[in-house]
């Protein structure tokens, strides 16, 4: 269907029958404004509901009602959402004509309001896209100046957006290197919230997601509505009370001084923004948000291949790239069943420390003297991908690329600036330093079979730009272009994005990566909660979860192998270990995780995945593929803060009049002893005991796990 005036009104629905999202936008005099979004149920054809005035004391006799980009001083009561300064003196957007015009078909619906300014000299277009599958909503603006002299934007939203009214609870995921993904829940403030993020990239300490709730937060009850601003780079998301009680929430980039002035007919857009509602609890919501990253976000054609068991050399190796070593260590992997193996950081010229020769992207003459070539045809005659550890935007100052081109660093006019691991950050403003970068990748990627790049980013943006300002905005946008065209010379090579574990785990490099490292954390206990963090917002098998040494190197807890392995299913498992120092009962277990993690792929990646059950001790995680024949259980014991307390849980997602059989999905067949007691209807309950769906997320099952750090896996089968 072509695209038509929409008159004053656009009305769109989507999302599942039994969980439907609602979403009206009208054009009010000369504005647009969004009503109602994430309401379940409302009839076809409905309109919003109508704005009751009110006056109450101090209070205007009008209460404006809060426009997709309310202006300043339009005593709407929140934070403007386009904020600009003319050298006139001008700063108030004052649309004065507008169009809404829409599209719909079977898979999206569109609507796009164009307001114009022309005092100011400013076109600001907003464009909402109604994905008809999920019910998720994308938003983008973009911003013109219409006018003959520069205009400095300080602020612009990807659109302001009133809150559902029973919107009352804030989860918001915080963290750290080693500690990302926490979530934190409260209630929503009563003035004002806001988070920003100022290091350039998305952060591990407040990246682009939220939740917003109807009460604290449930997997499988009440009404939530999740936020994703698809950006990589710095960012701001506020909500405000207005006095009427309403809050209006916000989304965009954060931009430093001088990075929003436009010239005359130039543009600034702001990223996509994402939304999705559910009536259905946390894991509702989280069903939408996956649907989207799966359909609508993920790179073709490599979202459709199953995830590959992978190696990664770091913990193994480290700087030691001896190649005798190397090659037995692709040997031991080959045999314990990985599919590809993946040669992280110290490969290059003069890398023997993290200090050193970060830029200089030639294969290490002493450890490689004939270069990659030998080691990555080992590795692929042994049937295995290959993989390469790179970290472009960065550069030591130890390095050939640095003394030849100091003034590619970032930093001020005396050429010295702030290092993190003695290593400071390549201007990617300038041109030529994204053209070296592409050539010397492309180059890479063009000599050898080389199947996935690790690519990482192991520290914030300092210092100016060579322009003089942050210039966090234009590495970002031009990190996104060089990306781009890597991914249009070699569509069939996978990228994983790193920046010291998930500190660049959005919606936005996800648009150019198949797979996020959620954390350097290979502790499995750690990596747990992490995982569970994280489960919201991404599907499985994007996030990287490794099987790491006995005893952690971050943390130095021990746990068994059974236990890390389990916790590697969560999400896209691996191997992070020195498979050259497990003896031959190791190395068969481990294969036998492997198997079972090969054998349970299609089960853990692409269908539902929910989390009934948190504690302080424990965690339970469910996969269930789309036509609900299979399921996979993982109960974890964490901790042991309630020593001897069993943990009970429902089975979600199952068909209910569907009996299931139970089997514990144990790594070897002949093993004796089991970690715990499967335990139902106060019976025990065998491997091979038949449920109905309907019992199992009605009266659910328990289980007794003894002692802290062990696992259960149950596989669940359609009769």
């Amino acid at each position: 269907m072509g695209e038509q005036d929409a008159g004053e009104r656009w009305s769109a629905r989507g999302g599942p029958p039994e969980d439907p999202t609602w979403v009206a936008l009208e054009v009010v005099g000369e504005d647009g404004i969004l009503r109602w979004y994430g309401e379940g149920g409302a009839p076809a054809g409905a309109g919003p509901a109508p704005a009751v005035p009110q006056r109450w004391g101090a209070r205007l006799d009008v209460q404006p009602e809060p426009t997709l980009h309310p202006g300043g001083g339009a005593g709407h009561g929140a934070a403007p959402g386009l904020e600009f300064l003319r050298g006139d003196g001008r700063w108030r957007f004052r649309p004065q004509r507008a169009a809404l015009t829409s599209r719909e078909d079977a898979v999206e619906a569109t609507a796009r309001l164009q307001r114009a300014d022309p005092g100011a000299g400013l076109l600001l277009e907003t464009e909402l896209r109604l994905d008809r599958a999920s019910g998720a909503l994308r938003l983008e603006s973009q911003l013109e100046n219409a006018a003959a002299t520069a205009v400095e934007v300080r602020w612009l939203a990807v659109a302001a957006l009133p809150l559902p009214f029973w919107v009352d609870h804030v989860v918001e995921p915080v963290g750290d290197w080693c500690g990302e993904f926490r979530t934190v829940a409260a209630p929503l403030p009563a003035s004002s919230f806001l988070r920003e993020v100022r290091e350039g990239r998305s952060s591990h300490a407040r990246p682009p997601y939220l939740l917003l709730c109807e009460g604290p937060p449930r997997p499988d009850a009440g009404r939530v509505l999740a936020l994703s601003l698809a950006w990589s780079g710095d960012h701001r998301i506020r909500i405000d009370r207005l006095p009427d009680g309403r809050a209006v929430l916000q989304a965009g980039v954060l931009l430093h001084p001088g990075e929003g002035t436009l010239a005359a007919g130039e543009r600034l857009a702001t990223p996509a923004l994402w939304l999705a509602a559910s009536a259905r609890g946390v894991d509702g919501v989280a069903a939408r948000l996956h649907d989207v990253v799966r359909r609508r976000i993920l790179p073709r054609p490599a979202s459709r291949r199953p995830r590959p068991v992978h190696l990664n050399t770091w913990e193994a190796l480290y700087f030691d790239h001896d190649p005798e070593r190397l090659r037995r260590l692709a040997e031991a992997a080959a045999a314990v069943g990985v599919e590809r193996f993946v040669l992280d950081d110290g490969w290059f010229r003069n890398r023997t420390d993290d200090g050193r020769a970060l830029g200089d992207w030639a294969p290490d003459p002493a450890r490689y003297p004939e270069g990659l070539g030998p080691l990555v045809a080992q590795v692929r005659d042994l049937g295995l991908e290959f993989g390469l550890w790179v970290e472009p935007e960065m550069v030591s100052e130890d390095s050939d690329l640095a003394r030849a081109h100091p003034e590619w660093l970032r930093g001020d006019a005396t050429g010295h600036g702030v290092t993190g691991r003695r290593q400071r950050v390549l201007d990617l403003s300038r041109p030529e330093v994204v053209e070296h970068l592409f050539a010397v990748l492309d180059g890479l990627l063009r000599a050898h079979p080389i199947a996935y790049l690790k690519w990482d980013h192991n520290r914030v943006l300092t210092e100016d730009a060579a322009d003089g300002t942050a210039g966090h905005l234009a590495q970002a946008r031009a990190l996104e272009t060089l990306l781009g065209r890597l991914r249009t010379a070699h569509p069939e090579v996978e990228l994983e994005s790193c920046a010291s574990g998930g500190g660049r785990a959005d919606w936005g490099v996800l648009a150019h990566a198949r797979r996020l490292w959620t954390s350097d954390a290979n502790d499995p206990v750690v990596r747990a909660r992490i995982m569970a963090g994280v489960a919201p917002f991404l599907p499985p098998e994007v996030t990287g979860v490794h099987v790491g040494p006995a005893t952690a190197h971050v943390t130095g807890r021990s746990t068994n192998l059974d236990f890390r392995g389990a916790v590697a299913l969560l999400g896209h498992f691996g191997l992070e270990l020195d498979l050259l120092s497990l003896d031959d009962g190791e190395r068969a277990r481990l294969a036998a995780h492997v198997e079972r993690y090969k054998r349970l792929r299609p089960v853990l990646h692409g269908g539902a995945s929910f989390t009934p059950h948190e504690d302080d001790d424990h965690q339970v995680r469910v996969f269930v593929t789309a036509d609900r024949r299979r399921a996979v259980v993982v109960v974890l014991r964490l901790d042991d803060r309630v020593p001897g307390a069993p943990v009970r849980f429902r089975v979600p997602g199952l068909a209910p009049d569907v009996p299931y059989r139970i089997v514990l999905a144990e790594p070897l067949p002949e093993r004796e002893a089991r970690p715990g007691a499967l335990v139902g209807s106060g019976s025990w309950r065998p491997p091979g005991t038949v449920v109905a769906g309907g019992v199992l997320a009605g009266a659910g099952l328990a289980l007794q796990l003894p002692a802290p750090q062990q696992a259960v896996v149950l596989e669940l089968t359609a009769e």
